[in-house]
């Protein structure tokens, strides 16, 4: 059984290959045309996926697996449309032309030529199986939240063995994703994007301003549902909320070069505290229909770290994917359609992505001989000397392996240096990323060292939660509130990578670095050995460990 699995529309736009339950390769669209969460139909990425498994015609693939179901989806648009006629007429029409002629069965025989089946998936059954299929657990609940699907916002669902069903729901309007996008946009950040800037921002903040203020949006006499009279979200795509919300709040939404004031923070740390009530309220219920010890999380929301450890209250052992949004939704649309393969087989590697031999390496910097030296290493030497490099308050960038699928870089597409001082995490953000100053970096550290330095209760690979530290000798890797997103990291995840972290602590006596995604203000995560170089050179950056070379700017 060979598929391809695509996820497109809404964000993340994505596309992966999976053979007998294997996924043989995985990339969001984002990584080929450079656009920020590229919500296009993933041309580049199906094309890539299928070059890298060796399939030369689409059509010797068994099946397509969308990530799920257009004709319900358009049950709720219509309905939703119905309640607002005169003011979603254009959205009507628009919606209806890409619906009948962007098709996913016209798009992929207009741009691949395919002629076969294509399996569509409820959304949230894609997040739900990503997750509980890539998890190590033979039983688990299952909880997803996410902005909307075709109905649903949320779902708890158990998994036993290869099956996965469904318990409960929540649909739309009544969203916890929607909330989050809004505020992210009335702070002045770009939704569907901006929101971890959000939470990068709420501890700077008092939630106690406008913790009461956005809790009357909920119904008291309904679970999670959201009074719409605040919001513009069943009839507009441009604006997500209205006057009512602006008068509710006492504040202007924030324009997006505006400074940031402490109205902004205090605004933010509300909506993350009450976003924390409302997903521990799911973390317990899934506990009370599913009496499991294991959770699984997915959908968009999965990405809030500083949540997320709120799980632990209520289950022992939790489990987030590298790619828990609707990325990660085209490997489980694949995954729950051939569920006795995908069950069996072990998918925990995040490295799905394109990768480059040192040959190409070699021959792609013979167009950058005057602009930079190269010094060449074994492995064992380059992680000796790329440790002392760091350890000597040098930034580096770190080009090895398969990219990752997924919002993380996991130490493949990397930025790396010293987590001791504060200055270093300010020189990061002010003149390597030049990004927003409060925005936090994360630690990567072996897991023989990890709960040294930290308090968490089990290993996560994926940097999907946030946990506390138990020094102050990583400043530059630890936020304001003493929290830190983590990587754990062992020999057969990433076995280079790992063996860096090692000899990190033989010159700094800690098996931690600071780890950063290889890109630069604006940029999605460097894929290329080209991008590698030339955005080296148009940095700071000291140096660039690509393969077995060190190279240094002239």
């Amino acid at each position: 059984m060979i598929q391809l699995g695509i996820s497109a529309f809404y964000h993340d736009s994505a596309a992966c290959i999976v053979q007998h339950g294997k996924v043989l390769a995985a990339a969001e669209e984002e990584r080929f045309t450079e656009i920020k969460h590229d919500s296009s139909f993933p041309v580049n990425a199906i094309a890539y996926v299928l070059s890298e498994a060796g399939i030369e015609d689409i059509n010797n693939i068994d099946e397509v697996c969308w990530y799920e179901k257009p004709k319900v989806k358009k049950n709720r648009v219509l309905k939703t449309f119905n309640k607002h006629f005169f003011k979603t007429l254009k959205n009507r029409f628009i919606f209806l032309y890409n619906y009948y002629v962007n098709s996913p069965k016209n798009l992929l025989k207009r741009h691949f030529q395919y002629k076969g089946i294509i399996k569509y998936t409820d959304h949230h059954l894609s997040h739900a199986a990503f997750s509980y299929f890539l998890s190590p657990y033979k039983k688990a609940a299952i909880l997803t939240v996410d902005g909307v699907g075709e109905w649903e916002t949320i779902t708890i669902s158990k998994g036993i063995g290869a099956d996965i069903t469904k318990m409960y729901s929540i649909d739309f309007p009544n969203s916890l994703g929607m909330l989050y996008s809004t505020i992210t946009a009335y702070l002045g950040f770009k939704p569907n994007e901006g929101e971890y800037k959000v939470m990068g921002l709420a501890p700077f903040g008092n939630p106690t301003k406008y913790f009461n203020k956005l809790s009357k949006i909920f119904d008291k006499k309904h679970y999670l549902k959201i009074d719409q009279k605040y919001f513009t979200w069943e009839y507009s795509e441009q604006v997500m909320f209205d006057l009512e919300f602006c008068m509710l709040l006492g504040i202007p939404p924030r324009l997006k070069e505006e400074p940031i004031t402490q109205d902004h923070k205090d605004l933010a740390a509300a909506l993350q505290k009450i976003y924390e009530r409302e997903f521990e309220k799911l973390v317990y219920k899934a506990k009370e229909l599913t009496d499991s010890p294991n959770i699984c999380l997915s959908g968009g929301c999965a990405y809030n770290g500083v949540a997320n450890v709120l799980a632990y209250k209520h289950f022992k052992s939790v489990f987030i994917p590298f790619a828990p949004s609707d990325a990660g939704s085209a490997i489980g649309a694949c995954l729950v359609n051939d569920p006795y393969s995908g069950y069996a087989v072990d998918n925990s590697t995040p490295y799905l992505g394109n990768g480059y031999s040192y040959n190409e390496i070699k021959k792609i910097l013979i167009n950058y001989k005057d602009k930079v030296t190269a010094e060449y290493f074994d492995y064992d030497n380059l992680v000796v000397k790329t440790a002392e490099i760091i350890n000597n308050q040098k930034i580096v960038a770190w080009f090895q392996g398969r990219m990752e699928f997924g919002a993380r870089a996991l130490g493949n597409r990397s930025i790396l240096a010293s987590p001791r001082e504060a200055s270093m995490r300010d020189k990061l953000n002010r003149v390597i990323k030049k990004r927003e100053g409060f925005r936090p970096f994360a630690p990567s550290v072996t897991v023989d060292q990890a709960s040294t330095w930290f308090d968490l209760n089990q290993s996560v690979p994926y940097m999907n939660i946030v946990l506390q530290a138990k020094t102050n000798k990583f400043q530059a890797a630890t936020h304001i509130d003493g929290s830190c997103r983590v990587q754990t990291v062992d020999k057969y995840q990433n076995k280079l990578y790992y063996k860096l972290l090692k000899e990190l602590g033989k010159v700094s006596g800690a098996e931690v670095v600071l780890n950063t995604s290889y890109n630069l203000k604006d940029q999605t995560i460097t894929r290329t050995p080209e991008q590698a170089v030339e955005r080296f050179l148009d940095s700071d950056i000291d140096h660039l460990v690509i393969d077995k070379l060190i190279l240094t700017k002239k």
